[in-house]
């Protein structure tokens, strides 16, 4: 076993990849490394915490001119090492002057711990048949490789070729599944990121999980700012790669969680790394242009390792999707991009636990609070356990407003006056975004553990129809009362009622008024 998810949250998990020199924590981003004129140093990224770098393994061949070298000794690494094959310079170039064969077995021979295939990447060029013939023939080159690789202990990358095309994407994902690799890797999305299209590359990078065997890590190429590493996290995404943080800093460009400054722009240096908390925005500018490079570059690895850690954090907690929200709303392009985390629900709940009572309370902080999977699962659910619970009775709804629900006086004055109707009327609760629930519930997960007050932003008044119509259909209910309050108002209501497709069915009445109602009730 290379690969062993040891939790999950999303689509996303914190895993072990297993390799010959160490184990390597998911999430996880490979700096892209360049052997010969490598600013800052290897020491530089083991200090931050970097367990692994990237190199290519085409260079080191030519370099070298075929000799085999053990690349961990030629770069005095005792850390795993991932390196490309030279599909970048054949993106670039057009080819190479090396066949597959031959750079596998280089890469085999000279003990690198994660290998990719010479790959056809498709880009963002070609056209829908000349990108066909990339897949195709990246999948023969898969094909042909594995007699080379099936006795090795490394990890062996297949690419998943054909984006922008998303029928050939998948077709190159299917295929995928079919062939023994231990790790799967999207390929060409670097110009989509330098043009801020990050809403493509998380249906790509979506996609292609949807169809990929899930058991194996997903690597995506060329991935390095901070920015989108959190939605490709919650879409399957395991690993990254990226030269980002030193070609950034030749251009003076300075990494933040939610877009790249300028360091000419820059007064104040808006972090507390080693670098920022010892340089000021005007000495970082009056540094020779080869010391500014390497100590924005430092930044940029900083700032790339605190982003991993952070989405990491909130998987343990439960709150990546709280976390896209809040992303979300610091730029445009993410705001598309978490429209498209939204579209894969498919996604999304398949991977997504349902319950996390070990995790953080949710947060509940707008509408886009309500699509988090964990939030809609538990409205189906309980729906799912009223359908038998409550079926053939007259129904009470109390709007839920403060926790426990179980003790609202609305709900224990309900129970004392009216102890001798329970058999004719049941008393549940209704929440914006816990649904409709059984009082029962309400020391619950995550009916305690949330935080959030009904707020006009939280009220959906056709979500309230579809969960109470859904409510009366399971039930066959014949009548449902509910209780008016300060967020369930008569205006509310009445919207509720337009959107339902049992509108007849629904009265609102004060306490008092049930009171009256129950009373007269045989």
């Amino acid at each position: 076993m290379y690969f062993e998810p040891k939790e999950y949250e999303l689509a996303g998990r914190i895993g072990k990849l297993r390799t010959r020199h160490g184990v390597i924590e998911t999430p996880f981003l490979f700096p892209v490394v360049d052997p010969v004129r490598q600013a800052p140093g290897l020491s530089v990224l083991r200090e931050i915490g970097y367990d692994g770098f990237i190199t290519n393994a085409y260079l080191f061949y030519k370099r070298n001119n075929g000799e085999v070298k053990d690349i961990h000794q030629a770069l005095n690494w005792d850390k795993p090492i991932m390196t490309d094959s030279g599909g970048y310079q054949v993106l670039v170039y057009g080819d190479v002057e090396v066949d597959n064969k031959t750079i596998v077995e280089y890469e085999k021979k000279i003990g690198v711990d994660i290998g990719v295939i010479l790959d056809v990447p498709t880009g963002s060029k070609m056209t829908w048949d000349e990108a066909l013939k990339a897949v195709r023939e990246t999948y023969k080159r898969a094909v042909e490789a594995l007699p080379l690789i099936m006795d090795s202990d490394q990890v062996w990358v297949l690419p998943i070729q054909g984006s922008p095309y998303k029928d050939l994407l998948v077709r190159s994902s299917i295929q995928a599944w079919r062939l023994p690799y231990q790790m799967y890797a999207i390929g060409s999305p670097t110009l989509l990121l330098e043009r801020y299209e990050y809403s493509v590359i998380v249906e790509i990078t979506a996609l292609a999980k949807l169809h990929l065997s899930p058991d194996r890590p997903l690597h995506v190429f060329g991935v390095g700012h901070p920015m989108i590493i959190p939605f490709l996290v919650a879409m399957g995404a395991d690993f990254f790669d990226s030269a980002s943080y030193i070609l950034y800093a030749r251009d003076g460009r300075y990494m933040t969680e939610t877009g790249t400054k300028n360091v000419k722009d820059l007064t104040y240096l808006p972090c507390n790394c080693p670098v920022c908390s010892r340089y000021t925005a005007e000495e970082l500018k009056e540094l020779g242009r080869r010391e500014r490079e390497e100590l924005i570059a430092t930044h940029n690895l900083h700032v790339l390792m605190k982003e991993l850690r952070n989405v990491k954090q909130h998987i343990r907690e439960g709150r990546l999707w709280e976390l896209l929200e809040y992303r979300s709303k610091s730029h445009p392009s993410l705001k598309r991009a978490f429209h498209v985390v939204k579209k894969y629900r498919e996604l999304l709940e398949k991977y997504n636990p349902r319950s996390k009572p070990d995790g953080k309370a949710l947060m509940i902080i707008d509408r886009d609070s309500l699509e988090n999977p964990r939030l809609v699962h538990t409205r189906r659910r309980s729906l799912q356990v009223l359908e038998s619970q409550v079926r053939g009775k007259k129904i009470i709804l109390i709007p839920a407003h403060s926790k426990p629900f179980s003790h609202q006086p609305e709900y224990l004055k309900l129970k004392v006056n009216h102890a001798g109707v329970e058999e004719e009327f049941e008393a549940l609760f209704i929440h914006p975004a816990l649904g409709v629930f059984h009082p029962s519930l309400s020391p619950t997960y995550p009916f305690y553990q949330h935080e959030g007050g009904i707020t006009r932003g939280v009220l959906n008044h056709k979500l309230m129809a579809r969960l109470i119509d859904k409510l009366l259909e399971k039930t066959g209910a014949q009548e449902l009362i509910i209780v008016e309050s300060s967020w369930m108002s008569r205006e509310l209501f009445e919207r509720i009622k337009e959107s339902s497709s049992h509108g007849d069915k629904m009265i609102i009445c004060s306490l008092d008024e049930i009171s009256s109602r129950l009373a007269r009730s045989p």
